[in-house]
């Protein structure tokens, strides 16, 4: 088989770039994330089915760290927790203290890492994608959630039946 110079050279180039580079694409999503204890954190909850997906990944942005996740006020109240894929102690984040409900233009709940059953409320006013945080301050961890400017997201669903067609 013949290989010309060209694309030799190329790939050799490629190579010498990703090398030099400290962080690939890869690594640079996974160090943006919210990792305790080196696990990775999601907002699970009756949104999502509770599952851990990379879509719900809480990744690092200017509000703390956060995902999006669409909703309907006819659903309402959603439950939701934040946490790791095993639900384990220190990245398991319920409310600290009851009620553990959070309304638009509320104050940030506080949260307890290591959460059992507590299982945080939100009401959204109208249907649309809302935003949904975790920030760290003070020494504890705090959750937000409020809507977002963002007109449309598709679930993993809806994004695998577009690539189909």
């Amino acid at each position: 088989m013949k290989i010309s110079k060209k694309i030799l050279s190329t790939v050799f180039s490629g190579m010498i770039l990703c090398s030099c580079s400290s962080q690939g694409p890869i690594d640079q999503i996974i160090s943006s994330s919210l990792n305790i204890n080196n696990r990775p954190v999601y907002l699970r909850g009756e949104m999502n089915d509770y599952e851990v997906s990379e879509t719900y990944r809480l990744r690092k942005s200017d509000d703390g760290y956060c995902t999006y996740a669409t909703l309907r006020t006819d659903w309402s109240p959603y439950k939701f927790k934040f946490a790791d894929s095993d639900w384990s102690e220190g990245s398991n984040f319920g409310f600290m203290s009851g009620p553990g409900v959070i309304r638009e233009g509320s104050l940030p709940l506080k949260l307890n890492p290591d959460s059992k059953f507590e299982e945080i409320s939100f009401y959204p006013n109208s249907d649309g994608v809302y935003k949904f945080c975790v920030i760290k301050r003070n020494g504890g961890y705090y959750a937000t959630v409020y809507k977002s400017s963002k007109k449309l997201l598709l679930s993993m669903a809806q994004l695998f039946k577009l690539s189909k067609d």
